[in-house]
């Protein structure tokens, strides 16, 4: 099948199957009102930081640009933290996995609940393993309990990691998933985020990038300039949606190398130490501060 005729299908597929489960207790929460979620927008001088410390919020209280994200930890950032951040006009993006079942989570144990559900250890994370994102009736329960810690908290949008889980493979991950598993999964997360007042980006996921920015609200990419995999992210710029993009020192990489790429894209472009050391600092940005 051509990629036309996937979206088609695929996209069309995974919305009636939302509106089918819409009565069921696993399909997200439906609401009349008015769409509250605020979009992210190219030109967003934003932050990524899931170490675990004090939320570092310098740069961009120094920035002049009136468009800041920042991205930090759901379960490790308090309510407090993030009321702080949206008084001083950032926008907060809440990280969580919605591709693997995490055992330090506080939610751990309702993964543990569901025959078959978890999958392979994942390689370099001894606390985390793959879960089978086909299970969405049991899945959703969880993952719309997390979306509702993360509106409580105050959370703007969520970023959704491991979302891409299929392109990791069955010897991976234990589970023979699809791209049209990922996608379908995705747009319920999607919709769930919605319908709570919160947008929800697509994390990675090269390959998904086309389709998913039908409808997911943003994109952030991991080393798309180093695997030559950004072409699919021009879609989300398109339809006036941030991609914020991100390379590592670790692998060699220097501003040089990718940031006229990424502001020929019109993507908001950082260079971080590495994907294990999401420190606030150091951080060297394309554009934008």
């Amino acid at each position: 099948m051509n990629k036309s005729a996937f979206t088609a299908v695929a996209l069309a597929a995974a919305l009636c199957a939302a509106a089918a489960q819409a009565h069921s207790p696993a399909a997200p929460a439906q609401t009349a009102a008015a769409p509250t979620w605020k979009p992210l927008t190219p030109g967003t001088t934003w932050n990524w930081q899931l170490d675990g410390r004090t939320v570092n919020s310098a740069v961009l209280d120094a920035s002049t640009n009136p468009k800041k994200m920042l991205d930090i930890d759901l379960d490790a950032t308090p309510a407090s933290t993030i009321a702080a951040l949206k008084a001083k006009g950032i926008y907060v993006v809440c990280y969580t996995e919605v591709g693997s079942y995490n055992e330090e989570r506080e939610d751990a144990a309702e993964f543990r609940k569901v025959p078959g559900l978890i999958g392979k250890r994942m390689d370099g994370f001894e606390h985390e393993w793959w879960i089978d994102v086909r299970k969405t009736d049991a899945l959703m329960p969880i993952m719309t309990a997390r979306l509702d810690k993360a509106r409580s908290k105050g959370c703007d949008g969520v970023e959704p990691d491991l979302d891409d889980s299929f392109n990791q493979g069955a010897d991976k991950t234990g589970f023979d998933l699809t791209m049209e598993d990922s996608l379908y999964y995705l747009q319920l997360l999607v919709d769930a985020a919605h319908a709570r007042g919160m947008s929800m980006g697509l994390k990675n996921g090269p390959e998904m990038a086309k389709d998913a920015a039908l409808f997911a609200d943003w994109a952030l990419n991991e080393e798309c300039n180093q695997h030559s995999e950004c072409g699919g992210y021009k879609e989300f710029v398109k339809r006036n949606k941030a991609v914020f993009q991100v390379e590592y020192r670790s692998n060699g990489t220097r501003v040089k190398d990718f940031c006229p790429a990424d502001n020929k894209n019109n993507f908001d472009g950082l260079l971080k130490d590495a994907s294990e050391l999401l420190h606030a600092l150091p951080r060297d940005a394309c554009r934008n501060g």
